[in-house]
């Protein structure tokens, strides 16, 4: 009952301080390890290809957003696209820290159907074979062709990586399911509105990233989460 109550009341004073970012454009701000974080200074930069990076900074923090372009859509991060990211840094002191949205072995977070398949029927926590982890099950719909249709995660295994290519147990072993992100690197960013005429960027993120001090890859996740961005300047890249 008491960690409801705190929920409630951090959403309460985040969706508060949502429209006051909004009011004192431009702004860059969210709940980073549930702690509620905003930058003192945030930029924007399109380089010649089209791509965009967003960076945010405090005195001894940085977040840099990266996205294959600045159009209106979702960007996936923690695949093998590696146009699409997150990373953040910070150094207090003598320690110097830093995370990525980078692909990195662990259990799966989402998956895409590579190839449907023939000969299957609908089933629950269906074992699969392939990729570089293990332990990953799947909840599959099948129509009266024996054609997968639909496929969800049923438990997540560990230890595979963004860009494994799966094999579904069953009918006659050619589904395949390809692993998008895994768990413990992944997220999204949604850029809502590219204004081109004042050169401005809005949008939401949200992100968890590997610490990258530690080999290979170990140690603890960072959390960000109900990110928001409103008309960060673009300027030209140097």
């Amino acid at each position: 009952m008491k960690r409801f109550l705190s929920l409630f009341i951090i959403a309460i004073l985040f969706s508060s301080c949502q429209e006051d970012l909004k009011s004192n454009n431009p702004g860059f701000q969210g709940l980073k390890d549930d702690v509620f974080w905003r930058s003192n200074d945030t930029k924007a930069y399109l380089d010649a290809t089209g791509k965009l990076s967003i960076e945010a900074l405090t005195q001894y923090e940085q977040i840099t957003l990266y996205t294959s372009s600045a159009n209106v859509g979702t960007y996936i991060l923690g695949t093998s696209n590696t146009n699409n990211s997150a990373s953040y840094s910070s150094n207090f002191g003598a320690i110097d820290l830093q995370y990525a949205t980078v692909a990195v072995p662990g259990p799966v977070s989402n998956i895409s159907l590579n190839n449907s398949g023939t000969g299957y029927s609908s089933g629950t926590s269906v074992a699969t074979t392939g990729g570089t982890g293990s332990g990953l099950t799947v909840n599959i719909v099948a129509d009266a062709s024996g054609i997968v249709t639909s496929v969800v995660v049923s438990s997540r295994g560990n230890a595979y990586q963004a860009g494994d290519l799966i094999t579904v147990v069953g009918g006659n072993l050619n589904c395949k399911i390809l692993i998008v992100n895994v768990q413990n690197s992944n997220g999204e960013i949604k850029i809502t509105e590219y204004d081109n005429v004042n050169m401005t960027i809005s949008g939401k993120f949200k992100f968890n990233a590997v610490n990258a001090n530690n080999s290979p890859f170990g140690g603890p996740i960072l959390n960000f989460q109900y990110g928001e961005f409103y008309k960060i300047p673009i300027l030209p890249s140097i």
